[in-house]
């Protein structure tokens, strides 16, 4: 498990960069579909030279055997995107990211308990439910700003 957990801890650090670069990227171009437009082009640029390289191109009959649900991630995406180049000047990038997380637990507690998107159901125990009750009062004591 260490090296996924070093992984994670990186993908985190990562993540914890985009907020800022996003909020920059609105700012100078004029709000958050500008930045997420910039944003998803150049992350297309590279993933299609990747894969191009890679020869993992997916083929048209997997693409349509893909459930129509799948394609609201890219969806998603810009809406994190957008959201962040909001929220980022406002609660800086520390604040962003412990609201974020704590959006993610809760919908990820939900994803779970319902088996959403082909997930196993799973149910959580009430220690479960405490622990992310504190996530969320810990979130909102991370960005609770007097006056």
């Amino acid at each position: 498990m260490g090296p996924f957990f070093a992984l994670a801890v990186l993908a985190g650090a990562l993540v914890a960069a985009q907020g800022p670069i996003y909020a920059r990227m609105a700012q100078a171009l004029g709000g958050p579909v500008q930045a997420a437009l910039t944003a998803f082009v150049s992350a297309a640029c590279v993933l299609v030279v990747l894969a191009s390289l890679g020869g993992v191109l997916p083929r048209a009959a997997e693409l349509r055997a893909l459930p129509l649900w799948v394609w609201a991630g890219g969806v998603l995406g810009i809406m994190v995107v957008a959201i962040s180049t909001l929220a980022v000047p406002r609660l800086g990038a520390a604040g962003y990211l412990v609201a974020l997380v704590a959006g993610q637990m809760l919908a990820g507690a939900l994803y779970d308990r319902a088996g959403a998107f082909g997930l196993p159901q799973r149910t959580p125990s009430a220690l479960n439910l405490a622990g992310l009750a504190l996530v969320v009062a810990g979130a909102l004591l991370a960005t609770w700003r007097r006056g």
